[in-house]
């Protein structure tokens, strides 16, 4: 029955129909995805930060920094830890310092590029934006 329906499918779809499920991506075809970052502005809980999704292709970190005059993250990170590569759902960081209420905070992924088990922003781990250029998808405001 079932190999019947799918051969009435192909004879009404014609050939177009074969290759619907046919191109995967695979080897040197699999693109992978591009790292990310989804976080809204929130209220500090146990002195940390939640980030509703984080992708990174490959091992690293993600670090939060406050915004410096200007806007643009400054300073040493305030919170940060380490990621496997792949998604992370409801991500908890947790911060060295509490920023205050209408604090804007900046979230940052780094390649960990030393296989080093310690988070080293500019000599072992390289950032996946510059922070001169960090996506503005990636500040939240502390509420």
């Amino acid at each position: 029955m079932f190999k019947q329906s799918v051969m009435t499918i192909a004879m009404l779809f014609g050939a177009s129909a074969a290759p619907l499920g046919v191109h995967a991506a695979t080897g040197s075809d699999a693109s992978a995805t591009p790292p990310s970052v989804l976080a809204f502005d929130q209220k500090l809980r146990d002195n940390s930060i939640m980030l509703d999704y984080v992708q990174m292709p490959q091992q690293g970190y993600v670090a939060i920094y406050k915004s410096g005059a200007d806007g643009k993250p400054t300073g040493k990170a305030i919170g940060y830890t380490s990621l496997e590569p792949g998604d992370h759902r409801q991500l908890k960081v947790k911060l060295s310092k509490a920023p205050a209420s209408g604090d804007q905070l900046w979230v940052a992924l780094y390649k960990d590029k030393d296989n080093d088990s310690s988070f080293k922003p500019g000599s072992g781990d390289k950032p996946v934006w510059q922070r001169a250029q960090m996506p503005p998808e990636t500040m939240i405001i502390v509420r």
